[in-house]
């Protein structure tokens, strides 16, 4: 199994998890060290005076699918605790992961 964190202009570094499955508490780390460090870095401001900023925290969405480390209630209530918005994922799509195309 694999985890990635990207947007259109960055890709983050992929992390491998050896065991292939993992639990809802392993799953928060991932997002922990992975998603936010990723968005502290997009919102942090750019050195260039030209550059406008135009991004917050309210301008990202999550992207996960259905998987059952994703969907516990632990992690639910992490990502609701730190106002991460996800994406609702229909059933049964793998044609949506970006991850699978990337």
């Amino acid at each position: 199994m694999v985890w990635a964190c990207f947007t259109g202009e960055r890709l983050d570094p992929l992390i491998v998890c050896d065991n292939g499955d993992i639990g809802a508490d392993e799953y928060e780390d991932l997002i922990y060290d992975g998603l936010f460090s990723l968005i502290d870095d997009l919102l942090e401001p750019s050195d260039d005076p030209e550059t406008i900023c135009i991004a917050n925290e309210n301008t990202f969405l999550f992207m996960q699918d259905n998987v059952p480390c994703h969907k516990a209630d632990p992690v639910l209530e992490f990502l609701h605790k730190n106002h991460v918005s996800i994406m609702k994922w229909p059933p049964q799509s793998p044609n949506l992961n970006p991850l699978e195309n990337l």
